[in-house]
């Protein structure tokens, strides 16, 4: 019974034309959404080789030019301009820290546009937490990016809730569901049968519409693109349950499509907005502008105070102390600053750590009820995949403003002690690579909530059945 119904209700599939419209339409939708992520991801990874090749190509004229100082090739340029200079090279020359993108970073825009990919080290400016954002458009931030994840996440359960909105009242109202049930077959299992069938037909083409997409845009695969089919083939068939659980009702066509809709702006819409902006009101971001503010006073009084400063500054780091007093520093200025800075990021601490720990607070309060929304849960995952989470930038940030402390602290105690750069110093500069390691990883527990959502939605439907059906209070 259950092999001829499969067959059936397979061969009607293949026969609807509107079916056959749709999922020509899901690929070629998701085909253009792979190449949005494909260009942004391509705009990225060129940006970044611009800035690298720029950085790149300064550290080897830096070199030819130092070469050529010390062999007396060249005649020494002003102070300020001369690549022997410690305070000089450390600002110019610094080594590119960059963001470099995941093979399924074109899957989800996710916080890639908000947040810059690229920092250069350099040896004084305002902290790296203070502009650490770049500009956008904010029409584009308003409406979110095209891309794969919105196309799973949005766009897919309408295609299934139309897909299988009508799977009972359809048969109902075209008096075959009479026919079916005169079997010896519960309704139950008839039509978990109907749906399991249009199930796999539209897991097929999901699996062939993104694995088509990404080989088009030559993606290179690895177990990242398992996780993303298995995340995206749960987050269908939890869709599917509930278009069952609510066929089962054995209300009209219309009604099941009102109820269906209801059910995706509560879950899709409702509850992620609900999430965000409970977040935004409990843990609220101090102004940046107060932040730097506050840090553009510090550093304006302590401007006032600079020799001060360098006098407490060198009792505290002894070790810093330039052994020769006999030749003035060639740095002298700069060493005031330096001394400076600790006064200046000791101001700007508290705001700095309360903006920092609203945005945590915030990210730990997503985290935390993300489990009320299967949409949530498939938004987190996709955008750990793509490497494109706020944990990833979070994570990224700390990385950058790490080998910025480390970049300064090549060149602080070398202008203490009233040196200079030379071509041979080069090749001991402190140099960067990206990792994400430190970052945590979500997707086992996404993928188990999402098992259990399913896993509701499955018992409402035994109930809904029991109490609708086996009562006689639906009529087949």
């Amino acid at each position: 019974m259950f092999k001829s119904t499969s067959r059936y209700e397979f061969i009607l599939v293949l026969r609807d034309r509107w079916v056959g419209t749709l999922l020509i339409l899901f690929f070629l939708i998701t085909l253009f959404a792979v190449l949005n992520g494909y260009e942004k991801v391509n705009e990225r990874k060129e940006g970044i080789g611009k800035v690298k090749s720029d950085a790149l190509q300064t550290e080897l004229k830096y070199a030819n030019d130092i070469d050529s100082l010390s062999r007396g090739l060249k005649r020494a340029p002003v102070p300020w301009l001369d690549p022997r200079s410690l305070s000089m090279y450390g600002q110019r020359a610094g080594r590119v820290v960059a963001m470099d993108p995941p093979p399924l970073a074109l899957i989800s825009t996710g916080q890639s546009d908000l947040f810059t990919h690229t920092v250069k080290p350099r040896l004084y400016g305002e902290a790296s937490a203070l502009g650490f954002s770049e500009l956008s458009n904010p029409v584009q931030l308003m409406f979110g990016t095209f891309d794969l994840a919105f196309v799973c996440i949005y766009l897919l359960p309408l295609l299934i809730l139309a897909f299988s909105y009508n799977l009972l009242s359809a048969d109902k109202e075209s008096g075959v569901l009479r026919l079916a049930i005169s079997q010896s077959v519960s309704l139950y299992k008839w039509l978990f049968n109907k749906l399991l069938v249009r199930f796999f037909v539209l897991s097929f083409i999901i699996i062939i519409s993104i694995l088509v997409s990404l080989l088009i845009f030559d993606t290179d695969f690895d177990s990242s693109v398992v996780k993303l089919l298995l995340l995206v083939l749960a987050y269908t068939f939890f869709w599917f349950v509930v278009a069952f659980m609510v066929n089962l009702f054995g209300a009209s066509s219309g009604t099941n499509a009102i109820v269906l809709v209801s059910v995706w702006v509560v879950l899709v819409l409702l509850i992620p907005s609900f999430i965000s902006q409970s977040a935004n009101t409990l843990y609220p971001v101090p102004s940046r502008i107060n932040m730097i503010h506050q840090y553009r006073v510090a550093e304006a009084e302590s401007e006032k105070k600079a020799g001060e400063l360098l006098d407490g500054y060198l009792r505290d780091h002894p070790e810093l102390a330039n052994n020769d007093t006999t030749q003035e520093s060639q740095y002298s200025f700069w060493l005031k600053y330096f001394a400076s800075v600790e006064v200046i990021q000791a101001s700007v601490q508290p705001v700095l750590a309360e903006y920092n720990d609203a945005l945590e607070e915030q990210q730990r309060w997503v985290n935390r009820w993300r489990v009320l929304s299967p949409a949530v849960l498939l938004q987190n995952s996709l955008n750990e995949i793509a490497g494109t989470s706020t944990e990833h930038y979070n994570d990224f940030r700390k990385q950058a403003i790490d080998f910025s402390a480390a970049w300064r602290s090549y060149f602080i105690p070398r202008m203490f002690k009233n040196e200079n750069m030379s071509a041979g110093d080069i090749a001991n500069l402190p140099d960067y690579t990206y990792s994400d390691m430190r970052v945590s990883e979500h997707y086992s527990f996404d993928f188990i909530v999402m098992i259990m959502f399913i896993a509701v939605a499955l018992g409402a439907s035994v109930f809904a059945y029991r109490r609708f059906v086996l009562l006689g209070l639906t009529t087949v």
